[in-house]
């Protein structure tokens, strides 16, 4: 994967402690710089960190193990979420892109060519993602999921070979861990089992975290911009990358985003187009009554982000107008709150996983399996983090606010007409992660080392200079 030096750096945790363990010029016998530090970590790990890394992914394969046992026949019925990216694929393969955003053309196709339905399962993305499922189409509906399947894990894959170098403190504590942690996540279960998208998104922004990393912005906004499918994720990353002024990312965003707008209004011309914002609205807005959310298969209370939590807590006190322009504002002043905040100093790639978190809380549409993305900066905050549970620092609270994160997706098993709660932990990261970048206790993510108050800066220099 690619190759720059400091990509072993960018995985581990590295405190001042350690640094005065081992001098930055002593030789570790032959070990890689990246051994060396999952060495240390293996010995500094308290023994809890090691039992619950052990445990936690173990329950959620467990429990997601048991999700595919009693999702099979959700499959064989064609009731997965890939049906309506299917019937897309097909519609535009076909020659009716025309008839992409009407919702009887959609249900027609579907009862045809999967199952009989009562609702049908809308395709609510740009047309321009249904040339992906095209191919895809040309199969039988179930041939089709287990090839798309295919294709999920193996994008799967590509995320875990991409951001792999920076979860080598993991892997100091089980070299096994980090792939632990890409499996047991839950989100990335259920966007396998519904043969959703999300995992496409997660390899386009693991792919554009590597670039920024490298200092190769433009082509980072190019990757986040191709995956303007999930718009609602895209765009106000896209948003805070601007606010702060990276301008060659939002150059890149927005000569990829003008490509597959483009492109989306070749495939179904200007009058659909406009049926598509009309189709956008019914689905956003006209989701007054049980009856709506039938019809469009949507419930907010199943949504881990603003709009799901107040939503699920106001929904019954307040009139439906009330609670939309509440969810407007509120997730304009996170917004807007996360864009006024701005640390020059702070690597690009590590402002991308504050723009992740953000977009997730605030975007208008997130559905467990779109809670995939999330993987990227929780586990990427789990391998900085790690060492901090055995030392009295605030920096515990980032990685416990982490691990509440990768563990909060569960409540969909226990309490799935309580989702929207996820929110609450989602909460807590974002404010954990913007809590240290303003603390006293720096972290410098550019080396992911540990500044606590106190620390010199010639301490900190070893530490650098061990890694430079």
């Amino acid at each position: 994967m690619p190759g720059n030096p400091t990509d072993s750096v960018t995985s581990g945790t590295t405190t001042g402690r350690a640094s005065e363990r081992t001098p930055p010029n002593q030789s570790h016998g032959g070990l890689s710089e990246e051994s060396a530090t999952s060495r240390s970590l293996t010995s500094d790990t308290p023994y809890y960190v090691k039992a619950l890394t052990l445990g936690i992914p173990a329950i959620l394969i467990g429990i997601q193990l048991a999700g595919w046992v009693g999702f099979l026949r959700v499959i064989v019925d064609g009731h997965a979420d890939f049906r309506q990216l299917y019937i897309a694929g097909y519609m535009v393969r076909t020659g009716h892109s025309h008839q992409l955003y009407d919702y009887n053309a959609q249900k027609r196709f579907q009862d045809a060519l999967v199952s009989q339905e009562q609702i049908a399962l809308p395709f609510n993305h740009l047309a321009y993602e249904a040339l992906l499922f095209a191919p895809f189409s040309m199969l039988p509906f179930k041939m089709a999921y287990i090839s798309f399947l295919f294709f999920n894990v193996a994008l799967l894959w590509v995320s875990f070979r991409l951001l792999r170098p920076r979860l080598a403190a993991l892997a100091g504590v089980w070299p096994w861990l980090p792939g632990a942690i890409f499996i047991s996540f839950l989100p990335i279960s259920a966007a396998l089992m519904q043969g959703q998208d999300s995992i496409v998104l997660l390899t386009l922004l693991a792919g554009a975290s590597v670039l920024l990393d490298q200092k190769r912005d433009l082509p980072a906004g190019v990757l986040v911009a191709l995956g303007l499918a999930k718009f609602q994720i895209s765009l106000p990353i896209a948003l805070l990358f601007l606010a702060w002024r990276r301008w060659r990312f939002c150059l890149g965003f927005a000569l990829s985003a003008a490509l597959v707008g483009a492109a989306s209004l070749w495939i179904v011309g200007l009058a659909e187009a406009k049926q598509y914002v009309y189709f956008l609205g019914s689905m956003s807005f006209g989701l007054n009554t049980p009856a709506d959310r039938f019809r469009y298969g949507i419930s907010p209370v199943s949504m881990a982000n603003l709009r799901g939590l107040i939503f699920g807590l106001t929904s019954s006190h307040a009139s439906a107008s009330w609670v939309q322009m509440l969810t407007f504002a509120l997730s304009a002043i996170v917004a807007i709150w996360v864009m006024l905040w701005r640390r020059d100093d702070l690597r690009a790639a590590d402002a991308l996983l504050v723009a992740i978190t953000t977009s997730a809380l605030v975007s208008y549409h997130l559905l467990i399996h779109d809670l995939s993305i999330l993987l990227l900066p929780v586990a990427i905050v789990l391998s900085r983090f790690i060492d901090t549970e055995g030392s009295v620092t605030e920096s515990r609270f980032i990685l416990r606010a982490a691990v509440l994160m990768f563990v909060a997706p569960v409540c969909i098993a226990f309490t799935p007409q309580w989702f929207f709660i996820v929110a609450l932990p989602l909460c807590a990261f974002l404010f954990a992660l913007l809590r240290h970048i303003h603390s006293g206790g720096q972290i410098d993510f550019s080396l992911q080392k540990l500044r606590p108050p106190g620390c010199t800066d010639a301490t900190a220099a070893g530490v650098s200079g061990r890694f430079s």
